[in-house]
């Protein structure tokens, strides 16, 4: 018979539920605060030379920092609160209040409830801010660091992962850069005659940086004049793009910048043209997967520390979250790294390591009873 069966089937306590979101809360909001001032400490410090070389002012410095923080919250977030429960609950344990409820006949079942639910409410909240504070917030530091810190002008325009540029050999639209291959895919250049009127088109299939020239594939030209369009299926003689793929990089936009919704369109348009979108389709999932995280953690967390151990130092608990948390991404980048190269399905590499943890968390809880 369960715990929930000898408590008259309820699975949820309110005056039990209140308390231990109560206690939970507490430790939560002290926590997310201590792990985004370690975050930007330590990027600070890991920067501090090269703000030092490029002669960043203060106060770019301090606009970089404010924008960053809202990027930084959803990736503490899943680690805090996993910390955060096993010391708010591993508290209540060392005062034996576990032992207590156990005893009337309380079980781990209606004890994780209660915090599982919260956490349900956290994953959600923190789907929303990426959707909506995230992204706007990323492009604003990452413009202002290129900009101000890097003294790059981006004479770029997005919208999604599709950019706009103005360059030296005409206006160029360019549908992925993929920056770890030093690629460019899908590139048309537009050059403009006199009066602004379009002179040629240049479409390019794939523009690879091979540190001193770029190889081009798939090249074909319009050439629009008095008597129509022209159209060859080659480059135009002694064409070339005079940029480097560092002035692309400047473009170069990061999933955190957009929304669910945005990447989603772009990987259909990719899908469209013909692109290979595998490593967007990774990161398409992670936006769900990870927001998912602060469940999962909270489905390992409670039920090992709901039952009925008695804590005599928090410093094993603490070290427990470290360890468990550090495991959990290291996983997850592992995965994300192997859905990336196509080694694993995209699905499978962003949701399987919440699914190994929701299964340890289950393990934990089974055995609690």
């Amino acid at each position: 018979m369960t715990g929930a069966a000898r408590t008259g089937g309820r699975l949820l306590l309110p005056v039990l539920s209140r308390y231990l979101i109560r206690e939970f809360a507490r430790t939560f909001a002290l926590t997310l605060t201590a792990f985004v001032a370690i975050f930007l400490i330590g990027d600070f410090f890991d920067r501090f030379s090269s703000f030092l070389d490029e002669g960043a002012s203060v106060g770019s410095l301090v606009r970089i920092f404010l924008y960053k923080v809202p990027a930084i919250l959803p990736q503490v977030t899943p680690i805090a609160v996993l910390a955060s429960a096993l010391v708010a609950l591993g508290l209540l344990a060392r005062q034996n209040e576990f032992v207590a409820l156990r005893a009337c006949g309380v079980s781990a079942w209606q004890i994780t409830a209660p915090l599982v639910v919260i956490g349900t409410v956290i994953s959600v909240v923190t789907f929303a801010w990426n959707e909506t504070v995230v992204p706007a917030a990323s492009h604003s530091w990452r413009t202002i660091h290129a900009r101000e810190v890097k003294k790059r002008a981006t004479m770029g325009v997005f919208t999604g992962r599709e950019v706009w540029y103005h360059g030296r050999a005409g206006f160029y639209k360019i549908d992925r850069v993929r920056a770890p291959k030093n690629t460019l895919y899908g590139v048309s250049v537009y050059q403009m005659g006199s009066a602004f009127y379009p002179r040629r088109l240049v479409e390019i299939d794939m523009a690879v940086w091979d540190g001193n020239g770029w190889t081009l594939s798939g090249v074909r030209t319009r050439e629009f004049g008095p008597d129509g369009v022209r159209e060859v299926e080659n480059a135009p003689a002694a064409f070339s793009l005079p940029e480097t793929i560092d002035d692309f990089k400047v473009l170069l936009v990061e999933p955190e910048e957009l929304s669910y919704s945005m990447l989603r369109r772009h990987i259909r348009e990719l899908g469209r043209k013909g692109v290979d979108s595998s490593e967007d389709w990774v990161d398409l999932h992670l936006k769900l997967a990870l927001p998912a995280a602060s469940v999962v953690m909270m489905l390992v967390a409670a039920p090992l520390m709901a039952s009925g151990s008695r804590v005599t130092s928090l410093a094993p608990t603490i070290g427990l979250g470290f360890v468990l948390g550090f495991t959990y991404f290291f996983i997850m980048a592992f995965t994300r790294a192997l859905g990336q190269s196509g080694a694993l399905p995209a699905a499978v590499a962003a949701w399987s390591t919440n699914t190994l943890f929701a299964l340890l968390g289950g393990y934990f809880l089974l055995g609690s009873d």
